[in-house]
Formats: structure tokens, sequence, C-alpha cells
């Protein structure tokens, strides 16, 4: 049989000039494969530093408030134990944010912003050890500040990779770079910017700092509200942090319509509105009296008082309406107004407190005086003063502040609640002083700050002052709140 006969298939390879175009390709798309994969790389690395670094404030956050419980337990059970915690573990204390200038916003996140590439962070206090492997990272915490309530006010991360991210809670103070020779303060926006932070030189969402309350301003919401909505936006008056009040369940009460909310992840609560000659259901009806009221108050904050109240002015016009105004009831309700962002802004204080300071004739702190104050016959708490001099009692304001301590104070008139202080110095000095003392309830003042703690005022009368001592009432934060006690040396 006679098969067929196959023709030899050829064994040549590629040529030179194919060999020469493959590789040419493979370079092209070298050149735009390598730089973008490089920087995939190195975006992911940033963001792995940014997350860290997240995890190292939120770490310090949480053990500035227990040594700052420990610093509040000693002050009111008299115990030394404790009463340096802070300054233990974080070194000097302040309230002053040092300047950040330059770098690349990575993260807005409430009042807190987080930064890259930044040019020559201020150096901070000597940071506490333990917080890196505390958060569970491989990088170093290099500085960090803290204020006399534990709270970070700023903090310099470098992860394993040697990425340095800054946190600060201060956006008014960071200037950062956004690709060209200006500069933004964080976190305001440009024109057109969307929400939420971009790494490596992006341009930073949410609302803008500044205006507000005596100059101070307020931080901006997150949300965003039409013509017919509006934003009610919760931030602590002092520190502008918004965190204690997000995600929590507020009540509205606006007429007839009751309404059941929770705050977003900025304290923020968008509600829809209504004109009075048409009420809809679950919104904030236009020139009606409207309240909030919160299911649980956060700890360490007062009650929003059942005085706040809200008025909203609606623009009926036909069948269409719009948020003419928002304003309160002229009762000094700590508010403040942006009509630019539909936001009301409540301002929230902490628990109030009586201060007491103890010094020399010089003004040198005397720690180890005590102060016994009492109810009657019964002893309501023993303080002591602390290296610096100082001590303090929480005052109830309202019903339901979350005060968080079995001992505190309440305000009541002239003939509803009296108290008495007795001072003890210190070894070595003379001036004890006995005292009875009122607690008077003020109203919110109109302008908020710096009322940031208290809105009472001490009266005091039938005093006895001991040879060598004196005793003045101190206007530090709000009205005569603190008793300044002064001991001469045996």
């Amino acid at each position: 049989m006679t098969g067929l006969k196959r023709t030899p298939r050829s064994r040549g390879g590629f040529t030179l000039v194919e060999l020469i175009v493959v590789l040419v390709i493979l370079g092209v798309l070298a050149a735009f494969a390598v730089p973008a994969l490089t920087g995939y790389i190195d975006s992911a690395k940033e963001k792995q530093a940014v997350s860290e670094a997240q995890a190292c404030v939120m770490t310090a956050t949480r053990q500035g408030a227990q040594n700052y419980a420990l610093v509040q337990n000693a002050s009111i059970t008299g115990k030394s134990d404790g009463a340096d915690a802070l300054t233990s573990w974080a070194g000097t204390l302040t309230n002053e944010v040092p300047t950040v200038i330059g770098g690349d916003v990575a993260l807005t996140e409430g009042s807190g912003q987080y930064l890259l590439h930044v040019n020559n962070p201020p150096a901070g206090n000597t940071t506490p050890a333990g917080i890196s492997s505390d958060a569970g990272v491989k990088g170093t915490v290099q500085w960090m500040t803290c204020n006399a309530s534990g709270q970070v006010l700023y903090l310099v991360y470098t992860s394993a990779d040697g990425i340095q991210v800054v946190y600060t809670n201060a956006g008014t103070t960071a200037s950062v770079n956004i690709g060209s020779d200006e500069a933004v303060v964080v976190p305001t926006p440009k024109p057109g910017s969307s929400s939420g932070g971009t790494t490596g030189g992006g341009e930073t969402g949410g609302g803008s700092t500044g205006g507000g309350i005596s100059g101070g301003g307020t931080t901006g919401s997150t949300a965003t509200a039409n013509e017919k909505q509006f934003i009610i936006h919760l931030q602590d008056i002092q520190t502008k942090n918004s965190a204690p009040f997000a995600n929590r369940k507020y009540h509205i009460q606006s007429g007839d319509n009751s309404i059941d909310v929770i705050s977003d992840a900025n304290g923020d609560i968008l509600l829809n509105i209504s004109p009075k000659e048409h009420p809809r259901p679950n919104t904030v009806i236009g020139d009606t009296e409207t309240t909030i009221t919160e299911a649980e108050v956060p700890d360490g904050y007062q009650v929003i008082p059942s005085s706040t109240k809200i008025y909203i002015s609606v623009w009926f016009e036909g069948n269409d309406y719009y948020l003419k105004s928002i304003e309160d009831d002229r009762h000094n309700n700590p508010f403040a107004i942006d009509m630019d962002k539909r936001q009301l802004t409540i301002m929230r204080f902490p628990i109030a407190k009586l201060n007491l300071r103890v010094t020399d004739p010089e003004g040198n702190a005397l720690p180890g005086a005590t102060f016994a104050i009492k109810n009657g016959s019964t002893t309501v708490a023993e303080l002591t003063s602390d290296s610096k001099g100082e001590c303090s009692i929480p005052v109830k304001l309202h019903d339901g502040d979350k005060i968080g301590y079995s001992a505190f104070l309440t305000t009541g008139d002239q003939t509803g609640q009296t108290y008495v202080i007795k001072e003890t110095p210190p070894a070595g000095y003379r001036g004890d002083f006995t005292c009875s003392f009122h607690l008077y309830y003020k109203e919110y003042p109109s302008n908020p700050t710096p009322h940031y703690t208290t809105w009472f005022r001490i009266d005091a009368f039938n005093f006895n002052q001991g040879e060598g001592g004196s005793h003045s009432l101190v206007n530090t934060v709000g009205e005569q709140d603190t008793f300044h006690v002064t001991n001469s040396k045996l």
C-alpha cells in the first residue's frame, strides 16, 4: 500500500526582526506596568501605615481614658494611688496642639486627621512604652501629646516600612500641600472634591472649619442636606470631638411628629422637613417647637437639657417648600448655626467639676492638702491635692448627667443645697479653714466658649480662716468655679 508523503515542517525559529519587535513590545509594557505596580505597592504600604496609626491612636485613647479615670478616682477618694497616673503615663500635659506643616491627606476621621509625608513634624512628649505592641502593630510611635483629660492631641507613627503618619485632632493647625504651590487647611475641601480623604496628595472631603462660636468654629458635618432637609451635628464643645455621639439613638419631637433616629459615624442626624401648613409624617415641622433627647447619655457628659428647643422656618410657596432658617428659642442654648450647610451644631459639655487649688503665698503648688466636703453630717467626699496642688469633684447639673462616680455634688437654690468644706494643710503649713457654700445652677451661656465644663457659681459664706491662711473664689472656666486656698509655712 502506498502511503501519503508528508511535507516536512520547517523547524526554523523567530527571525531576528521578530525577536526585536517582541522585546520592544515587552519593554514598552514594562515601562508602564512596573511604575504602576510600584505605585500600587507603595499605596498599599501607605494605607497599611495609616491603618496601623489608627490602631495606635485608638489604643492611646483607651489608655489615656483609663489613666484619666485613675486621676479622677484618686481626686474623689483622696487616695494618692493614681493621682499622677496621666503625667506618669504621658509626661507633660498640654491643650496646645503643635502646628503641622506640609504633607498629604491620608484620612479624615471626625475631627481628627491622618497625614502622610509631613515636613519635619514637631516633636511631642516622651512616648508611653507599649502603645505599638498593645495596638498589635510592628511600627513605632515616636511622639505623642495629650491634654489633661487624657485625649490624644498629636501622634507620630512610623511603620516597619519606614512610612511616617501624623495624627492631629486640630485640623485648623494643619496645612496640607495639594500638589501645587497652594496649601489648604485640613479638612477644608477644594470645590468639587468628594467626601473622604485620598492617599498621596488627594483632597479631603467633609465640612470646613471656622465660623461658629467665638471664632473657634465647629467641625463640619460629613452629611449633606438638600433644601428640604437640615442636619443636627453633635460635638464636644472643647475638643470638637464627635466620636462620643456617633451611632447613638435620639428622639425628635416636633409638634405631633415623634421620630426616633440614629446619628451617623460623625455624630450627624439628617432630618427631613415639612411646612406647618401641610405637615408630613417623620419630619421636623416648620415654625413648630422641636426638642431632642437621647436614649442614653454618653459617659462623662451632661445630658441635653429638656430646655433645649429647636425651631426651623420653612418657606411654603404654592405646592413647594424649602428650609428658610434654623433658630433656637433665644434662651441661651449652646448652638452654632451654619445655613450654608443647613446645619445646627449642638455643643455637648463634659461633666461639670468643682475645682480646688492649694498654693503657698508665692503661688507654689502644695500637694497633700486634704478637703472634707459634708452635706449636713454626711461626708460626701474627701479629696487630696495632687502634685499640682489640685483636686476636683464632679457636679451634677441635670438629671441624667453621666457622672461615672458615686461621689458628686449637686446644685440647688439658696435654701436647698448647702455644703461645708474643711481644708487641712499639708505637713509644715498652717492655715486651716472651714466654710459653707452653695452651688447655683446657671443657664447655658449665650456664647458657650470658653465655658467648657461649668455652668454653676460658688457662693461661699460663714468661713473661718486659720492663722496664716486664706481662700478666694476664682473664675477659671465658668464663673467662680474654683476654690483657691493659700497656706503659709509654720
